[in-house]
């Protein structure tokens, strides 16, 4: 049986200390799943090839990657990107939750990983809460 999402898993614990960018994302990779859904999760770190924040006409679609030294933000929560590019809130500031991640993408936050992201992304905090 496939999995069926109702709810968006939104990592953020605290919007008011936070900074979010709203961005475009993508991962022309993603094959979709059982349901025809391409789900792009929350925690995903995100990269492009020119700096996103500093534009803010969508040219600039940031897609996964796994390598914290070149993270520009994190995806805070789940969006289906089916029909390509969608817009979303990229988080570059503030603490997340590691367990409100869908297990796969937990995974990825290793220690090295959290120490790598600090360099590159120096005011984003990982917790892990239950």
């Amino acid at each position: 049986m496939a999995k069926k999402f109702v709810t968006s898993h939104d990592i953020l614990l605290d919007d008011e200390n936070a900074t979010l960018i709203p961005g475009m994302i993508n991962d022309p990779s993603m094959v979709a799943d059982a349901d025809g859904n391409k789900y792009m999760r929350g925690g995903t770190l995100l990269t492009a090839d020119k700096e996103f924040d500093l534009n803010n006409d969508g040219s600039v679609v940031l897609v996964p990657t796994t390598d914290a030294t070149v993270a520009q933000g994190i995806l805070r929560q789940d969006y289906n990107i089916l029909d390509g590019p969608v817009p979303a809130s990229i988080i570059i500031s503030g603490t997340i939750n590691r367990h409100q991640m869908d297990e796969d993408t937990q995974k990825v936050y290793t220690s090295e990983l959290k120490k790598a992201l600090k360099a590159v992304l120096p005011k984003i905090s990982v917790v892990d809460r239950y």
